[in-house]
């Protein structure tokens, strides 16, 4: 049962999630300085000389590792929404 449900909340709030980032990105400068460095080393990977198989497994763990940052970035979105109904049940302002 929990799981399913946090299937479902994950699933609804995706959406919502992403449109609330992007807005929010536009506002903050340490995001922005963040992605000039990834850009910076981006360029930097794409122009060493790697071999074909050391470029395949350095990509497979950079994708892996966004996999868990996405996962854990949209919990913690998730943890937050939860948080934000228990002040409104506890301040009696919704009811859970």
């Amino acid at each position: 049962m929990i799981k399913d449900l946090l299937k479902t909340m994950k699933a609804l709030s995706w959406s919502r999630w992403e449109k609330s980032l992007v807005d929010l990105q536009k506002f903050d400068p340490e995001y922005e300085q963040a992605m000039d460095k990834v850009v910076e080393f981006e360029k930097r990977y794409e122009d060493m000389a790697l071999s074909e198989e050391d470029r395949t497994d350095i990509d497979g763990f950079l994708n892996a590792l966004e996999d868990v940052q996405e996962a854990e970035v949209n919990l913690a979105y998730l943890v937050g929404m939860a948080d934000c109904l228990l002040i409104l049940d506890k301040l009696e302002l919704f009811q859970l």
